[in-house]
């Protein structure tokens, strides 16, 4: 497996929250999520999450290791993210997420809803023949 590339600046939508992006030789797009997504910049989340997901890659990255705070209203972003991901036929997958975003997964269940991985390292491609187009 290839080293994914280091990200470009794609996505600097606020001083609250910032969002970068970039793919690699593997079919992926890959977000890094910084700052504070709530009710306030839960529209910046969903507009970047919005254009990965319409690329239809084999794999959504959304990196939340720089991350400090995530509420209700971005979690259902990212769920709806989720969804529309596996509609499409993309493997989407939670990387970094530190205490606070981890716990409000735990609390509300979904953390068995996503694929969660501790660090980029531990993110493995999709098996090809499961992708569907």
């Amino acid at each position: 497996m290839s080293a994914l590339p280091e990200p470009r600046p794609q996505y600097d939508l606020a001083d609250e929250l910032q969002i970068t992006g970039g793919s690699g030789q593997v079919d992926a797009v890959i977000l890094h999520v910084a700052g504070a997504a709530d009710h306030d910049t839960r529209h910046l989340l969903q507009t970047a999450l919005g254009k990965a997901v319409a690329q239809a890659p084999a794999m959504l990255i959304v990196d939340l290791t720089a991350l400090t705070f995530c509420d209700s209203a971005a979690l259902n972003v990212l769920l709806q993210a989720r969804t529309d991901a596996e509609a499409g036929g993309t493997w989407m997958v939670l990387v970094g997420a530190g205490p606070q975003p981890l716990h409000l997964l735990a609390l509300t269940g979904t953390d068995r809803l996503f694929t969660i991985r501790p660090h980029m390292r531990a993110v493995r491609p999709p098996i090809p023949s499961a992708r569907r187009r």
